[in-house]
């Protein structure tokens, strides 16, 4: 009976100390899971999956509990509900949430203070899938995001977001207009910042800014400026600034000639021959602004300089901007021509960007060369042309790929890839 005692008790030993091993486990586990915060989860659901109710709801709450720093989690889970609100709109009236969704939006958006601000602002800089809903609730914060904006261009901070911080400083609109000037009057603010804000001021387009505008303009040293602040004054409807504004594409100061260059399309209607010649500039912001303006004040003169730009040290984003150019010329009948041209300029000249050759291709494609393809003599052999070159010269696979696409346009019943 001892010895059954003394082994029972060794049995009660070893349960206990199970007992004990598994409750110092399962502790570990709760404590392991307590390594990543519930911030983590719930920021990636909601920017890289775009699941807001899902990281409000299971982190994001939970997180505003734990975490000592709590900037970042109040910024997301603003926009976390402004988010939902505008994709899962339908779940929340079902689930009877809408409401508090939204009373949760206006009292964070009323709360937001600059901390919340930077961490929105670098939300906005990662471009996730919360953009639009970012955007919105910046816009809708109004003029208190208006000095953190104008410091990111100063600090040159948050660059990937500078087109959508112009975008919402249009959008504030004029309630903004004494920030944005007193920024442009401060001397410290670079130059370049000035410019931007002015064209920002210009775009607000109210017509309570043309007083101030007169007052910089007069005192504006810097050319681009100068030139930056009467484009803004004519959008205002100030057209006596016409010839000023056409002077200025032959300005010696780049920015000038291309805050020039954008406004050219506003003119009713500018001289399309000194546009022609800007084609020639040397600046591409210049060109691009101006092969816009030959889209509305169409010339057929301008077809010269524009095949040329196929060509030449144009960026791509410009010269898909010439391709489609070229191609509403086309359509117009303007481009007598042009497709053996473009074919010589494909087969003869060296062309070595693959982009390039595809951006030609592509533009032989369009529906009024293809007519004009179709159309020419027999003796130019163009079909022939573009055949031999895909079979025997061209070597890039996506350059091939066009001119199958083009020769199946031009004889449907041959594809030269079967």
């Amino acid at each position: 009976m001892l010895m059954l005692g003394g082994k029972n008790e060794r049995n009660m030993k070893k349960l206990v100390t199970i007992c004990l091993v598994l409750l110092w486990v399962v502790s570990f586990g709760c404590k392991q899971d307590k390594i990543i915060p519930e911030i983590s989860p719930g920021r990636a659901k909601l920017l890289q999956a775009g699941y807001a109710i899902e990281a409000i709801e299971e982190h994001l709450k939970l997180a505003e509990v734990e975490e000592e720093d709590k900037d970042e989690v109040r910024a997301l889970l603003l926009i976390a509900y402004s988010h939902a609100l505008s994709e899962d709109i339908a779940w929340l009236r079902t689930n009877n949430k809408e409401s508090e969704y939204k009373n949760e939006r206006v009292r964070r958006l009323a709360e937001l203070n600059l901390s919340e601000m930077k961490e929105t602002c670098r939300v906005l800089d990662g471009r996730y899938r919360v953009h639009k809903d970012t955007i919105q609730i910046l816009i809708d914060k109004g003029t208190p995001v208006i000095p953190l904006i104008v410091k990111s261009f100063i600090e040159n901070k948050y660059t990937n977001a500078h087109t959508d911080f112009d975008y919402i400083l249009i959008q504030i609109g004029s309630k903004g207009l004494d920030e944005l000037f007193t920024a442009v009057e401060n001397t410290d603010t670079p130059v370049l910042v000035r410019d931007r804000l002015i064209r920002i001021i210009g775009e607000i387009a109210d017509p309570a800014a043309k007083d101030r505008l007169e007052a910089l303009k007069n005192t504006a040293t810097d050319a681009g400026l100068k030139m930056e602040i009467i484009a803004a004054l004519y959008k205002l409807n100030n057209k006596a600034y016409k010839d000023d504004i056409e002077a200025g594409l032959n300005d010696a100061n780049v920015v000038a000639r291309r805050a020039a260059a954008r406004s050219m399309i506003l003119l009713n209607p500018p001289s399309t021959s000194k546009l022609i010649d800007a084609l020639k500039d040397t600046d591409d912001l210049v060109r691009i602004s101006i092969v816009r303006a030959l889209q509305k004040y169409v010339d057929a003169n301008a077809v010269d300089n524009l095949v040329d730009m196929l060509t030449n040290d144009s960026s791509i984003k410009t010269k898909k901007v010439v391709v489609d150019t070229l191609s509403l010329y086309a359509e117009k009948g303007l481009t007598s021509g042009l497709a053996p041209r473009l074919i010589d300029l494909l087969i003869n000249k060296s062309i070595p960007n693959h982009e390039y050759r595809v951006l030609i291709v592509q533009l032989l494609n369009k529906p009024a060369l293809i007519k004009e393809i179709k159309e020419s003599n027999p003796t130019d052999n163009l079909q022939f042309k573009l055949y031999d070159y895909y079979e025997n010269k061209e070597k890039n696979t996506t350059v091939n790929y066009e001119l199958n696409s083009l020769l199946v346009e031009l004889d449907p019943k041959e594809s030269v890839e079967d």
